[in-house]
């Protein structure tokens, strides 16, 4: 069935379509309507593929960033542990304030710096435990001529390399103030 072509009214020198005829002429919008939907759907699978691919990028960060404050809470008990087992007069050789009194490896073989620690992966991860002693003062409420109290800071660092990323290695830090009541004995 042809149609006859849209019909133009002239008034007053102006070409005016009629409105009427071009709307029931829908020759090709089925293609149009086609092509929009194809164009439609090949941008939302587009961006399907980019968000997944940012989404897989930032699961692995979240699970590095995971992996290398479990190494320095490893550090970290490492360092309390030290703290709880050894006396003050071994870890301590004066009451400098503010000094790193990390025993060395000959006295407490765990304490050594950038330990590597096994993992299935081929980047490398070390902790360091550390201890740093803060200073000495009589406890309140106990004899200060027989006892003292030593504050620690006992820190833990953990650290793996990046696969392929500029901007060094992950690293994680964590700390932990403690306080050792000791007995006063003269040096």
């Amino acid at each position: 069935m042809n149609r006859a072509p849209a019909r133009v009214k002239v008034e007053k020198g102006k070409l005016k379509p009629a409105i009427g005829s071009i709307l029931k002429n829908d020759q090709g919008m089925a293609m149009v309507l086609a092509l929009s939907a194809v164009a439609l759907l090949s941008i939302l699978g587009v961006w399907l593929v980019v968000q997944s691919g940012s989404t897989h990028r930032m699961t692995k960060s979240v699970e590095r960033r995971e992996a290398v404050f479990n190494l320095a809470e490893g550090a970290l008990q490492l360092s309390w542990y030290c703290l709880q087992r050894e006396s003050n007069e071994k870890i301590l050789k004066n009451l400098n304030k503010n000094q790193d009194v990390t025993p060395s490896e000959s006295v407490v073989s765990y304490m050594k710096a950038d330990q590597p620690v096994d993992n299935q992966t081929k980047a490398s991860r070390n902790l360091t435990p550390r201890i740093i002693f803060l200073d000495a003062k009589p406890v309140p409420g106990w004899d200060m001529t027989k006892f003292r109290g030593y504050y620690y800071l006992a820190q833990g660092q953990g650290e793996e390399d990046l696969p392929d990323q500029k901007g060094g290695p992950a690293r994680s830090e964590v700390v932990m103030l403690v306080q050792k009541i000791g007995q006063v004995r003269s040096r």
